[in-house]
Formats: C-alpha cells, sequence, structure tokens
C-alpha cells in the first residue's frame, strides 16, 4: 500500500497543475499583448523620423535655393517656393552688416504650410547665416556703412604699418 502511495504521489508531482498551466497561459499572453504593442510604437516612431527627414531635407533645400540668389533687393522682398513634401514655403529675411567688409549677417524665416499626408504640422523655422557678398555693399542700405568701415580698416593698416616703420 505503502508503495501505490509513493506512485501516486510521484506521479502528481511530476505533472503540472491546473492552475500553474493557467499561470503560465496569463504570462504568455500578457508578454505577448506588451510584444506587439511595442512593434506598434516601433513602426510609429519609425514613421515620425522618416516624415521628420524628409520635412528637414525640404527646409534644407528651400534654404539653398534662397541663399542662391545674390541680388540684395530680392533677398530682401522675399517670397515663395514649392517644396516636394510640405508644399509652398514662404520665406523673408532680415539683413545686417557686420563689422567684417561685405560679410552680413542674415536672418532666414521660413513658414510652411505642412502636409496633411505626411502629418507635417505648418510651422516657422528660423535660421542664422553668415553670407559674404560683395554685390551687396553698392546697396544704397549698406553704401555708406562699407565706406566708413573700409576707411576704418584702411586706417588700422596704416597705423599698423607706421608702428613697424618706428619700433
Amino acid at each position: 500500500m505503502r508503495a501505490r502511495t509513493q506512485v501516486a504521489n510521484s506521479a502528481v508531482q511530476s505533472g503540472f497543475m491546473l492552475i500553474e498551466v493557467l499561470i503560465a497561459l496569463a504570462i504568455f499572453g500578457l508578454a505577448a499583448v506588451y510584444l506587439v504593442d511595442g512593434a506598434f510604437v516601433a513602426s510609429r516612431t519609425i514613421r515620425v523620423m522618416k516624415d521628420t527627414r524628409e520635412m528637414e531635407q525640404d527646409l534644407l533645400w528651400v534654404r539653398s535655393q534662397v541663399f542662391q540668389e545674390a541680388d540684395y533687393e530680392k533677398m530682401e522682398e522675399g517670397g515663395d517656393i514649392q517644396a516636394l513634401s510640405m508644399g509652398e514655403v514662404k520665406w523673408e529675411t532680415e539683413i545686417d552688416m557686420t563689422e567684417v567688409l561685405d560679410l552680413y549677417k542674415v536672418r532666414l524665416t521660413l513658414d510652411y504650410d505642412g502636409n496633411d499626408e505626411l502629418g507635417i504640422e505648418p510651422g516657422q523655422r528660423v535660421s542664422q547665416m553668415l553670407v559674404y557678398r560683395p554685390a551687396w555693399g553698392r546697396n544704397s542700405d549698406f553704401a555708406t556703412e562699407r565706406s566708413r568701415l573700409l576707411e576704418d580698416k584702411r586706417d588700422k593698416i596704416r597705423e599698423i604699418r607706421e608702428a613697424r616703420r618706428n619700433p
């Protein structure tokens, strides 16, 4: 009799109880839900990153097109450019002279409409660039200041030459 009890006990201990199987299935089900949800989050994140990259490339392209313009009056006016994925982009500039001859600080503002298909919201991007444009110095906005700056540089060169001659 004792041998039968030992065999019965060992048979019960070698298998799984129903509650253990149910707990394992519940844990597996929760893990599967989190895994699938994580995959959806990852795919959405990849899509957003791709759309953002396209938007950044469009904005860089628009900025390069704007800075190809050599005419000061056209730069000062601003304008519109049709971008590939963002539609129409309106641009404006503010141009200031620097203390370096023919070097200008240009503040470029880009206003874009966005794209519903790509999930790009309308917005604005502001960039600042230093641009070397000798032709802009002939414009009436900068001619006097450029002449003053040029004369200051000449005076400085004369001072340095005199200092070298008279040690």
